[in-house]
């Protein structure tokens, strides 16, 4: 999986791990290879499925997610309750209770900075891109294409290709993708394959229009957390207790605790009751 800065990179790199799959290790959850493959279409909203398959194609974890585009600049809302996953069943569970289970993320690499907003806290986290990541999102790239024929994908005709990505350290990243020639060539799905299985990427509801600006900016009136640390021991604490919510060791909340009162009174009768 890919290079963890912080939980909410964390819960990115298991919805979205196509980062890991396609173009490597990145802080972020979404590689700058995947970026390159739309082209020219630079700015647009979308909804985004993503799959992760085993070698027999059934499905290990799979999610939809809103995805927008404004020249460099993505954002990335995810909604685990939403989340199909057989890799860790128990991921929502140890995510929910503490109000880390609505996740966006907004890459800026322009400003060499990504930030991870968890919608329910009211805070978000600052992440600082690697110099050489936030470069590969703004340098162009070598790609070659492949046509291997035409098939039907996501109800259009498209023409599908092999695309391999050569970056100027010369490092490649390969994948199969389906483009859309009546939508403007846009890959309407991506998939890559690995040893573990396959990684696909689907396009739907594909809108060439600006996201306004202020959804790429820290949302207004959030708290500004330096670190998880920060953020697990203010906003999470507070969410916590203003929820009632509790983890088990397994990451499951905990059972709402009894009322003293009433477990003094039940206590005090089986005393008595001992005493007769």
């Amino acid at each position: 999986m890919t290079r963890l800065f912080c939980l909410g990179a964390m819960l990115f790199a298991l919805v979205l791990p196509v980062a890991a799959q396609f173009g490597g290790p990145g802080s972020t959850g979404v590689s700058a290879s995947l970026i390159r493959l739309f082209g020219t279409n630079n700015t647009f909203t979308a909804q985004a499925e993503v799959q992760v398959l085993d070698v027999k194609n059934k499905e290990l974890i799979g999610t939809p997610m809103n995805f927008a585009l404004a020249d460099n600049k993505i954002r990335v809302e995810v909604d685990l309750n939403r989340m199909r996953n057989r890799m860790e069943p128990d991921a929502l569970a140890k995510v929910k209770p503490l109000g880390m289970d609505s996740v966006v993320s907004i890459i800026r690499p322009e400003q060499k900075a990504a930030l991870i907003v968890f919608p329910k806290l009211s805070a978000f986290v600052k992440l600082d891109m690697p110099p050489t990541e936030a470069e590969a999102f703004l340098t162009r790239a070598k790609i070659e294409r492949t046509t291997l024929g035409k098939e039907k994908m996501e109800g259009r005709s498209c023409v599908k290709q092999r695309v391999v990505i050569t970056d100027d350290a010369g490092k490649k990243s390969e994948a199969t993708v389906w483009i859309a020639p009546d939508l403007r060539n846009f890959p309407v799905c991506v998939a890559t394959r690995e040893k573990e299985g396959t990684v696909t990427v689907r396009f739907r509801q594909i809108q060439f229009t600006r996201a306004e600006a202020g959804k790429f900016e820290p949302p207004a009136g959030f708290v500004e957390c330096a670190d998880i640390q920060v953020l697990m021991a203010g906003p999470v604490v507070k969410y916590m207790k203003e929820k009632g919510t509790a983890l088990h060791p397994a990451g499951k909340p905990a059972p709402a605790t009894a009322n003293p009162a009433k477990s003094n009174a039940t206590k005090s009768t089986a005393t008595t009751t001992k005493k007769k």
